[in-house]
This record gives structure tokens, C-alpha cells and sequence, in this order.
């Protein structure tokens, strides 16, 4: 079962503005520049402009004012779905190569309403971990 903080956390980057660009972690007083993704783990995480990774945990999301001043390697995958949670909208991908990825689709990319487990797909995205574009082909 889903704590109350981190459902916050989820429903503010479901619902939050446009995420393809950087947004800011805010957690007490303090606010951080980055991107939302996927963990390994298939949870929610942070990962800053400097590329320090983090839980996303009970924090909110807003978007950012500003970009990072540098940007990552962008993520692009080939592969299989393995598995799908669309409440949090994760995406657990195997690459040809048997590599797995695992990633966030934003909320201003349209939830893939065919996206089922087996289906070849190609998503592409800002950072290892998060996508902006997914596509079956």
C-alpha cells in the first residue's frame, strides 16, 4: 500500500506542467534542479543537474524556472516491455542486448493505451530513466 506522502509525490508529477524539460524537487525549503525517473527498483527517483541520484520519496515536483546548466545523455531504447505500472507511469523495457531499462513516462507524453507486456517499443527521453517520446514499431 501506497504511504500518503509518496502518493503526493506521485499526483505531483502526474499532474504537474510539462516534464520533458527540468523541474525542482522541493522538500521542506529546499529546491532541487533536475529530472524525475525511474529507479532500477521500479520506484520513482531524482536525479539532479549535477547527476546526483536520489529517492523522490515524500517531496513535491513543480517546474523549474531555469535548466541546468549542462544536459545529460539522452536515453533511447529499443526493446521489449516487460512490465507496465501505469499508475505511476513506469515502463520496465529489455534491449536486445538483454540489457533492462527502466523508466518514467512524463505526464505530457499520452499514456500508450495498447502498451501491453511483450510489445516491441522505442522510447527516447532527456536522461537515462525518464521518456518524452514512445512509439511501437
Amino acid at each position: 500500500m501506497m504511504r500518503l506522502p509518496a502518493l503526493l509525490a506521485v499526483t505531483g508529477v502526474l499532474l504537474g506542467g510539462p516534464t520533458s524539460a527540468e523541474q525542482e524537487r522541493v522538500d521542506g525549503m529546499g529546491r532541487t534542479r533536475g529530472w524525475v525517473v525511474a529507479t532500477d527498483g521500479g520506484d520513482l527517483g531524482f536525479v539532479d543537474c549535477q547527476g546526483q541520484r536520489s529517492v523522490l520519496g515524500g517531496a513535491r515536483v513543480e517546474p523549474a524556472a531555469s535548466r541546468c546548466p549542462t544536459s545529460p545523455t539522452p536515453l533511447e531504447v529499443t526493446g521489449v516491455v516487460q512490465s507496465v505500472d501505469p499508475v505511476r507511469r513506469i515502463v520496465r523495457a529489455q534491449e536486445d542486448t538483454g540489457r533492462v531499462r527502466v523508466f518514467h513516462i512524463t505526464a505530457d507524453v499520452p499514456w500508450p493505451e495498447d502498451l501491453k507486456l511483450g510489445q516491441r517499443i522505442r522510447a527516447t527521453g532527456p536522461i537515462d530513466g525518464q521518456v518524452t517520446g514512445i512509439t511501437t514499431p
